[in-house]
């Protein structure tokens, strides 16, 4: 079946465009007169192939954006198919706007807006999808579109503090290894050659250092298939169920950067959890699009144990308390905002609290790890200068 885009006049002699699925363009304009409509243009909708598409990536960034303008004009009473279409002619990636005109298109041919995004579920989060199904069945999709603006904002906003905590780590690591090639390849050899000149014994230190560099660079296809073997296995290894479970308690488990991780869940569960709760979803279908959404194991073997304890009538508070990963803190507000029926505003203020948490667990990364950083790089700096600064001590003993 192909699908033909097509504009006609309705018995009203009002234009109507949409698209039609058939098997030829006298198939779909026999169609539409059936239908009682004159066709003016019709035209079949082409879908590019390529080796080389581009595939959409949504950022929370641009999931922001994409709501808040999306929100606003069905706000202001613009339809549904216009909307998509205006939207689609501001798409800053072109592979976006490719998606939003095939779920325009689908909708303007009488598909359901929540049907034609189901279809793009490798660009749309599942979260999303669901929370503009609640919207659609409810009447209220401006709202719900701003509710999602919002919870994007933020997560775009929590992306960047941790990208800004781990820049600095990078940058002093990329310095380390430059500062390292330069004393090996350039300033080491160059002395050595000097000091030969003048007579001086090589302390067995410099030779040890420059016989590891001869070794690694003559050797190279070694050391790049060590570090290419270990790299493989350590991710073969993490796709199996143990690994995945092991990487993701360990990384729980680390001192400060754990903790930093920690908070960032509880602020995405909190905050997750009552924007679905809020928007009209019931309990259980939240829990289990919030397991869906989770990427730690642990997490998610917390919220599969929620879901059990819903069913059976337990609430959440209970069987989360099975899991040591949750702070006793969260787990009575939780309780709380469950019995006296205020768990979405309890939520909230939750999330609110994690997020502020999270600055503070950046911080004090960032202030732990400036003297860590700067202590490995004394030490490696300290080890090569020691190579070059003894033969020069005995040259000048010498003389």
């Amino acid at each position: 079946m192909m699908r033909f885009a097509y504009k006609a006049r309705n018995q009203y002699g009002q234009v109507v465009s949409g698209v039609v699925q058939a098997g030829s363009e006298t198939a779909a304009a026999r169609e539409l007169r059936t239908d009682g409509l004159v066709v003016t243009s019709i035209k079949e909708v082409k879908e590019p192939v390529s080796l080389f598409q581009k595939r959409a990536n949504l950022r929370a960034k641009h999931l922001a954006i994409f709501c808040r303008q999306f929100a606003i004009m069905l706000g202001t009473g613009v339809t549904l198919v216009k909307a998509l279409e205006l939207l689609e002619e501001q798409a800053i990636d072109p592979a976006f706007g490719k998606v939003l005109q095939t779920v325009r298109l689908d909708v303007a041919s009488g598909t359901a807006f929540t049907k034609a995004l189901e279809k793009h579920r490798k660009v749309f989060p599942h979260m999303f999808i669901h929370l503009v199904e609640a919207g659609e069945v409810s009447g209220s999709l401006p709202e719900v579109l701003d509710r999602l603006a919002i919870y994007y904002e933020r997560e775009d906003e929590l992306r960047k503090k941790i990208s800004e905590a781990l820049m600095y780590p990078v940058i002093i690591i990329s310095v380390s290894l430059i500062m390292v090639l330069v004393l090996l390849f350039a300033v080491l050899p160059m002395l050595v050659r000097n000091f030969a000149g003048f007579g001086v014994e090589i302390p067995a230190i410099t030779l040890a250092v420059l016989a590891g560099r001869d070794w690694m660079v003559s050797r190279w296809y070694v050391v790049v298939g060590v570090i290419v073997a270990i790299v493989i296995g350590l991710r073969y290894y993490i796709t199996t169920k143990p690994g995945r479970f092991m990487k993701d308690a360990l990384q729980l488990k680390l001192p400060v950067v754990g903790e930093m991780q920690k908070m960032v869940i509880f602020s995405r569960f909190c905050r997750t959890l009552s924007l679905l709760l809020d928007s009209g979803i019931t309990m259980l279908s939240s829990l289990q699009i919030l397991e869906r959404l989770m990427d730690n194991v642990v997490i998610k073997n917390a919220m599969r144990q929620a879901t059990l304890g819903v069913e059976r009538g337990q609430g959440i508070s209970v069987p989360l308390r099975e899991h040591k990963v949750f702070p006793t803190m969260l787990l009575q507000m939780v309780q709380v905002g469950e019995e006296t029926g205020s768990l979405e505003t309890v939520l909230v203020q939750l999330a609110d609290y994690y997020d502020r948490e999270v600055n503070f667990a950046v911080a004090s990364f960032t202030k732990l790890l400036e003297p860590v950083m700067m202590l490995v790089l004394g030490v490696v700096v300290l080890f090569i200068l020691m190579s070059v600064y003894l033969p020069m001590m005995q040259m000048v003993s010498a003389i």
